[in-house]
């Protein structure tokens, strides 16, 4: 797996990518690579229901373009939804439902993305180019919709009424309702009637109940130390908090997965309250990407967030438009942390 030293320990800033560069392999995270219907555990009844809705439209995707209706130009109509919008809070299996339904689809072209990611080749490509990319799908699974920016609603728009004239289907995954996207981050009222294009091709599936962390014993925070030393080892990269900022800064989000590819262990030092909302939102995009691919995260803390990792994000945000970002970053914050004690407790190297 790495590229990286054996037996050494090597510094974070010392592995960005190349400005401009990243990579995907239009495939699920490793933490999901194995992710089917079969493997997941439902804890409320909508997730019942949705598990049986995704399973029943994944088993619709076939190779063969379903008829389209021409209109008088010549241009296909969409009619109704074409898509499936699961939509939830975090730790309720969206993730791993969304996955399934790639593997599920192993017959047809396909594309599982980040919505991140989505965007970001948009805009380095061009939308002629994008356009030119998605061509020939039948299936793209998009991970953590969210409208952002005027810009993104736009280019959204464009991208999903090609795919779904070409009688793609596309599944994606959200914290917040189709309707609601863009409010308390832009001026969403402006947009509306995009806003409200875009949800018009998907159906809903709401998805309720706990985080299923607090099913398995991860809700409370850990002992965490003032001080740790990092063990040398295949993979291992350490960074201290003010080097972290720098390297968040200095990549696009996009390009974190790339530059975390060879990093088998990651360690911190001196984890403390993200003062701005922007370094918030880099960082949490940061964890989601280590939680996709299951990088052992081990860390040392600043006094104020010993007991407490809710205050890692500073009162001036917290409960922003962003708040269920901050919660699920909280959520697998821990969940890493409790996979890293369970591998030491094992004798396995963190």
């Amino acid at each position: 797996m790495s590229a990286l030293p054996d037996a050494a320990v090597t510094r974070l800033s010392a592995i960005l990518p190349a400005p401009g560069t990243w990579t995907t392999n239009y495939r699920p995270p490793p933490r999901f690579d194995t992710a089917s219907f079969d493997s997941y555990r439902p804890n409320d009844p909508t997730q019942v229901t949705a598990l049986e809705r995704v399973r029943s439209f994944a088993a619709g995707i076939g190779p063969v373009a379903r008829r389209r209706i021409l209109l008088p130009w010549g241009r296909p109509a969409v009619r109704g939804p074409r898509g499936l919008y699961l939509d939830g809070a975090f730790g309720v299996g969206k993730t791993h439902l969304l996955a399934a339904v790639w593997h599920a689809a192993k017959d047809v072209p396909r594309a599982y993305l980040s919505f991140q990611e989505l965007v970001y080749l948009t805009g380095a490509m061009g939308i002629a180019r994008a356009r030119e990319e998605l061509k020939g799908l039948r299936l793209l699974c998009l991970d953590e919709f969210e409208l952002d920016d005027p810009g993104n609603t736009l280019i959204i728009k464009t991208l999903l009424q090609t795919l779904f004239e070409q009688g793609a289907s596309v599944v994606t995954t959200s914290n917040t309702s189709a309707e609601a996207q863009g409010q308390g981050r832009f001026n969403a009222e402006d947009f509306a009637r995009e806003i409200q294009g875009i949800a018009a091709y998907f159906e809903p599936v709401p998805l309720a109940g706990p985080d299923y962390r607090l099913r398995a014993g991860q809700h409370r925070d850990p002992a965490l130390p003032e001080a740790i030393a990092a063990e040398p080892g295949d993979g291992v990269v350490e960074a201290d908090w003010a080097e972290l900022g720098g390297v968040l800064r200095e990549l696009h989000p996009v390009a974190y997965g790339s530059m975390l590819e060879p990093v088998a262990t990651l360690y911190l030092h001196g984890l403390d309250t993200i003062r701005s909302q922007a370094d918030a939102l880099r960082f949490v995009h940061f964890i989601d990407r280590i939680y996709d691919r299951r990088v052992k995260l081990r860390f040392s803390a600043a006094p104020g967030l010993r007991g407490d990792l809710r205050e890692l994000f500073h009162p001036s945000y917290r409960n922003s438009a962003y708040v269920k970002k901050h919660d699920r970053c909280i959520s697998r914050l821990r969940e890493l942390l409790s996979e890293a004690d369970v591998a030491l407790t094992a004798g396995q190297p963190a």
